[in-house]
């Protein structure tokens, strides 16, 4: 089917979640399969504004629950995902990071023992429901003998998150960032079994990413995934006759099944890091050249809390010392903002 860039954008608002909204915060994260979730503050209002009338207690019932999870599934960075879809997620992803990680360890000195003795002392120290926030395990590494200087700790934590023995799950307090996440043993937090069919496995994954982001390309599934193309064309080919072809302009893009519908929508204030904008590599679609700019300050990878209108990116917003500040500035902006700040209270 042919379809215009106003039609794309609809369609993609229903599919992420956010003109078609989640019954909870966990259908929520699950319908997006993961959320970048680096910036925490964020992360709450990118899952609460895909559910109605919920407040970021919501977010953090979930997250003690150990329905959803915080981890490195991919991209070297954080996502909130639940146990099973991180599971499946490193299944496909670990491997490939950890070993691109190899050349920063040898820079950093981490040796395969230091890992294996990092693995030791978090399993001792967590085992039977134990919870320690990053400065407490480190300080248990530290008296086990191990360097947790510099950057070395950060990469110790990424080593075993993607062996997938810890994983971020229960709030332990909170500072002027936002809350603090404890680490815990992912198969203790939330048993489960990891996929064992590698190319089954890859298949699902088009399936929830294309529902959940489509219509998508298999380059956009290859960049949010870290994925070769290789690998994600071979998926996208085993479950060819589920999907359905959408062509925008020049664009040869899939969604699952049947189209979702492609309602008009109007102003929105959504998160900074949302899905919309990294949930695939090519952004033309939804944000012009000169407004990404606005987006990006500086191209230095900090994406913005975006406004966006029926599915375009128009603006950016921000608080500043309580303050509101948008831009472009409108009635209909403004009150888009304040509904992401009644989700605090």
């Amino acid at each position: 089917m042919h379809v215009d860039v106003d039609t794309l954008r609809r369609m993609r608002l229903s599919a992420l979640g956010l003109t078609a909204p989640r019954p909870d915060v966990v259908a929520a994260v699950r319908g997006l399969l993961a959320v970048q979730a680096q910036d925490l503050r964020q992360a709450e209002w990118a899952l609460g504004s895909r559910v109605a009338g919920s407040t970021v207690a919501d977010v953090w019932a979930a997250f003690a629950a150990g329905q959803v999870v915080r981890s490195w599934p991919m991209r070297g960075t954080l996502f909130a995902t639940t146990p099973a879809d991180l599971r499946l997620l490193l299944t496909l992803t670990a491997e490939r990071q950890m070993r691109t990680a190899e050349p920063r360890h040898r820079q950093l000195g981490i040796t395969p023992a230091d890992v294996a003795r990092a693995a030791e002392v978090a399993r001792t120290e967590l085992a039977g429901g134990g919870a320690l926030t990053g400065p407490e395990l480190a300080a248990r590494w530290a008296a086990a003998g191990l360097v947790v200087a510099g950057q070395r700790t950060p990469h110790l934590y990424g080593r075993l998150a993607h062996q997938g023995l810890l994983c971020l799950g229960p709030p332990r307090g909170e500072t002027a960032g936002g809350p603090v996440q404890a680490f815990v043993l992912l198969d203790e937090w939330a048993p489960g079994e990891p996929p064992s069919d590698r190319a089954g496995a890859v298949a699902v994954l088009v399936r929830r990413y294309l529902a959940g982001h489509g219509p998508a390309s298999e380059r956009d599934l290859a960049w949010w995934s870290g994925l070769t193309l290789t690998e994600v064309r071979g998926g996208f080919a085993a479950v060819r006759d589920e999907l359905t072809e959408v062509r925008c302009g020049d664009a040869v893009l899939w969604t699952l099944g049947d189209p979702p519908p492609a309602h008009p929508d109007g102003v929105r204030a959504l998160a900074g890091f949302d899905e919309l904008l990294l949930g695939h590599t090519d952004r033309s679609h939804v944000v012009t050249p000169d407004r990404f700019a606005a987006v990006v300050p500086g191209g230095n990878g900090v994406f913005l809390p975006v406004l966006v209108d029926d599915g375009e990116v128009v603006g950016a917003w921000k608080l500043v010392r309580g303050a509101v500040q948008v831009t472009p500035d409108s009635a209909e902006a403004r009150e888009a903002v304040a509904v992401a700040q009644r989700f605090r209270g």
